[in-house]
């Protein structure tokens, strides 16, 4: 073709070639300048009515006006060859400008929002792209960012592929035109469905995604396998590719890829808004580009805490000035009041300074941060993806400890390099929630205790060396309890107590002496029994004792006093969840977390017949139990007329009944200053069954549906809990510690000896609606078993702990804290039917949702608001 002129424009040098046809760059003779001209391949337009719709799209894309899209000067035929004529940039395509870790935030910006800026234009004048991909967006040699092919994508559909492409093997002369085209389509394209706009937001999105990591986000050895991975799998977050990403770019990144089109946003005018809101808080720095390193940013902060430093010793002699109230400390007041939840204080060893997690303004992920006990902005000191955890600050103030997944590190405490101290082998060192480990420095600050797990033991106290980053385990937990955790060094540095969980709600404070070297001495002791649940523990600066936050019953959590001689002595602090102590060592101040939270009952429609996911907005959701207390674990009745649930209204947790849709509400408890939970209906819908916690132990009670008095049916001398009927009501399931872990076990309905079923460990039983099967669950996922015996099966992996249902011949289950999906016994056919907007709460292991039998209605508990400060004790004693 070079040096031939279809019609008036003479070829001068091949520019690229496509799936469409081939780019030249050419003269145009009659107006004498460059210009740019596409020949169509023939086998794309043979057809008339693909070619009549290609002509119409391009002469719409004609009409656009927009200096960030080509503009399309001529469209004709010469010869039989089908052209396009279009304005010539000189310059490069972004996927030649995107370098192997991704662009610089500005770069990023200052090419995503003109790209944005030509989607919402062309949206505008109903024209999809349907082909967004970095080969089609041209960053001339000026910097101006220029979108091609508008209007011609629609030619180059998924149809037009042989089986045999796809499947085979990628190859390097395909990547960027074929796979590259794949790799970028939305959902909706991959299934040949009717798309709209939004189906560019999502090909933006991956383009996005592959600007900020120099990765693809969808990517596999052939077609089939690259649009498997569009329709079922989710990139890894980009954040986790490129650290430092600004969490609100991971955001953008995530809402575009979103799988249902009503989730993600539903205009590109928009996203630029979004994108531009980004660019403004980089440039004034309330957003942190990822370019920007903390070691960089460190000399700013360190004069910034000198001067916060100044000001907050005048502020403690005003405080000195008060002088002690007539209690044993001073007065309470806030220490932070911000959006979002801030947990796990941290108090710095002389008191002016406070460590602590917070999600942010945007509420979706747990960073540490530091700010002045007297006042002043936070720093924030970790930016990872993953959640970080249980800031402790090493006694000479430089460095904060925290925890991140499995792994212990330290970062500077005024911002700089983290190094990981600790990696365990498997699972989440603040996951198990009997083991929501803090971390201890020892006073000389050469060894940090914390709680950990390997193998398959449960998790115990470990001591690692701050300079090797050696660990050994320094407790053992014993057989049949659930964890070791929030170990403290004494003041003197010679005892390590922690809490030793020996199920949920039973914990004890353990005092073990140690060695110079790091190392356990003697027989370790318990201060406490285990009729409370003690969460978290600080040792007084004097050694005489610990303050502990503990529940007991069905009372919130509050600060108490520990004395060595095992008394315990209320503080009377703050009413509510109050937890988190942490004390300086001195200075005489106290910092704590204050916790609110509102959970309500929702109904939602279930799946029809053919299943199928649905758009959230789309499944008649609406509040049936809506109050400011904890009101969860909702259960419907065999005919779905009414309900059951749980709720700390009263002051205590008690047992309700109901109507489904939520009227005439009832206690149908009055048990006091216990813990009620997991109420299930007997298969004819007259009684209930429940657990009941007090004094260390947790027995099985049933109760007449219509009210009366609660029968007890297991003793107290073990953990009962988790009670479900049989499919005839000849049994009664439940989850016991009585052989030395939590296992299923049965028991008639008028009591008896219990028989033990599960030898894996299990809890959360319950008969399948045919009586054939018994489903559990652990630690690996809901397994089920033969009713009449025999070996358990696997079923599913992925199902999160409690998060199942029964109902029909389908298991309802939890694969994330958003994702509800269905499993069809009968045909194993599996599918998400909901994706929530935000995570759906249990609040601990409270029945999460339950289904009627007809599968019509599905109720469940969320947490609609959450709140969580801090607050600072002043002159402490």
């Amino acid at each position: 073709m070079i040096g031939r002129t279809i019609a008036h424009y003479e070829i001068l040098e091949q520019l690229g070639e496509g799936g469409m046809g081939v780019v030249y760059k050419a003269r145009d003779t009659q107006l004498d300048r460059f210009v740019a001209i596409k020949v169509l391949r023939r086998d794309r337009v043979a057809d008339s009515g693909r070619k009549g719709r290609f002509v119409q799209e391009a002469k719409a894309a004609s009409s656009l006006n927009h200096p960030n899209i080509v503009t399309i000067y001529e469209i004709g035929v010469d010869e039989g060859a089908d052209y396009i004529v279009m304005e010539f940039v000189s310059g490069r395509t972004l996927d030649r400008l995107i370098p192997r870790g991704g662009l610089r935030l500005a770069d990023l910006l200052k090419y995503a929002i003109p790209i944005a800026d030509a989607m919402a234009c062309a949206h505008a004048a109903g024209i999809i792209h349907r082909d967004l991909k970095p080969g089609n967006v041209m960053v001339g040699v000026d910097g101006q960012v220029k979108l091609l092919d508008f209007g011609l994508a629609k030619l180059s559909d998924l149809h037009d592929s042989s089986d045999s492409d796809l499947t085979r093997p990628m190859a390097e002369t395909e990547e960027g035109s074929i796979l590259g085209t794949v790799s970028y389509m939305s959902p909706e394209q991959a299934e040949a469905r009717r798309v709209d706009a939004r189906a560019d937001i999502f090909s933006f999105g991956a383009v996005l995604y592959e600007m900020a990591t120099g990765q693809r986000a969808f990517l596999g050895r052939s077609k089939i396998s690259t649009l498997a991975a569009i329709l079922q799998g989710d990139p890894k977050p980009a954040a986790e590719i490129h650290a430092g990403l600004p969490r609100e770019l991971g955001k953008i990144i995530e809402r575009c890829l979103r799988k249902d089109p009503a989730w993600r946003y539903q205009s590109a005018a928009d996203l630029k808004i979004s994108l531009c809101d980004l660019e403004r808080d980089t440039r004034s720095g309330a957003a942190p580009g990822y370019e920007e390193s903390p070691r960089r940013l460190g000399w700013y902060w360190t004069a910034a805490l000198a001067v916060g430093l100044a000001i907050g010793a005048a502020g403690g002699w005003w405080w000195a000035r008060r002088g002690v109230a007539a209690s044993m400390w001073g007065p309470v007041r806030p220490l932070t009041t911000y959006s979002g939840l801030e947990y796990e204080p941290a108090l710095s060893p002389d008191g002016k300074q406070v460590a602590f997690a917070w999600d942010g303004d945007g509420k979706d992920n747990f960073n540490i941060y530091v700010r002045l006990v007297d006042g002043g902005a936070p720093l924030r000191l970790t930016t990872d993806a993953a959640a970080d955890h249980s800031p402790s600050w090493s006694p000479d103030g430089s460095q904060v400890a925290f925890l991140r997944q499995n792994a212990v590190f330290l970062v500077p405490s005024l911002g700089g390099v983290e190094r990981r101290l600790v990696q365990f082998p498997r699972g989440s060192i603040y996951g198990n929630p009997t083991a929501r480990s803090s971390i201890s420095w020892s006073p000389d600050g050469r060894f940090l205790a914390f709680s950990g797990t390997e193998d398959d033991n449960p998790p115990s106290i470990w001591v690692a060396s701050r300079e090797s980053g050696e660990a050994h385990r320094f407790s053992s937990t014993p057989r049949g309890y659930l964890s070791d955790s929030s170990p403290a060094f004494s003041p003197d540095g010679h005892t390590i107590a922690y809490v030793r969980a020996r199920d949920t709600f039973s914990r004890a404070v353990v005092l073990q002496e140690i060695h110079a070297g790091g190392t356990p001495q003697g027989k370790e002791r318990e201060a406490t029994s285990y009729d409370k649940t003690i969460q978290e523990l600080a040792w007084q600066p004097d050694g005489r004792g610990l303050i502990l936050s503990v529940r007991q019953g069905g009372e919130h959590a509050a600060l108490l006093r520990l004395t060595l001689d095992g008394a315990m002595h209320p503080l009377g602090i703050d009413n509510g969840i109050v937890r988190w102590p942490s004390l300086s060592r001195t200075g005489r101040r106290m910092a704590y977390e204050k916790r609110h939270i509102d959970t309500n009952i929702y109904r939602m429609e279930g799946p029809s017949a053919d299943g199928g996911a649905r758009p959230f907005d789309q499944l008649g959701v609406a509040a049936v139990v809506d109050s400011t207390a904890l009101d969860r674990e909702p259960m419907l009745s065999p005919d779905g007329r009414r309900m059951v649930f749980n709720s700390d209204r009263s002051g205590s947790y008690e047992i309700y009944v109901a109507n489904a849709d939520g009227t005439d509400q009832v206690a149908l408890t009055a048990m006091g200053l216990t813990a009620l939970g997991s109420p299930r209906w007997s298969p004819d819908g007259q009684t209930v069954v429940f657990d009941r916690y007090e004094n260390g132990h947790s027995m099985i009670y049933t109760i007449n549906a219509g009210g009366g008095k609660p029968r007890r049916v297991t003793s107290e001398e073990f953990r009962d809990i988790r009670p479900s009927y049989s499919h005839d009501g000849a049994w009664i399931y439940f989850a016991s510690n009585r052989s030395g872990r939590l296992e299923i076990w049965k028991v008639p309905p008028g009591g008896g000896k219990p028989q033990q079923i599960t030898h894996n460990f299990g809890t959360e039983p319950f008969e399948s609606p045919d009586g054939r099967l018994l489903y559990y669950m652990n630690d690996q996922g809901l397994w089920s078993m033969p009713v009449e015996g025999g070996e358990p099966t696997l079923v599913l992996p992925e199902a999160v702990m409690y998060r199942y249902a029964l109902a029909g011949r389908s298991i309802y289950y939890f694969a994330d804290a958003r994702s509800l999906w269905v499993l069809r016994t009968d045909t194993g056919r599996k599918f998400e039917y909901a994706r929530f907007p935000r995570d759906v709460s249990d609040f601990g292991t409270g029945t999460l949702f339950s289904v009627s039998a007809d599968e019509r209605t599905i109720l469940f508990a969320q947490t609609d608001r959450q709140e969580s400060d801090l607050k600072l004790v002043e002159n402490f004693q």
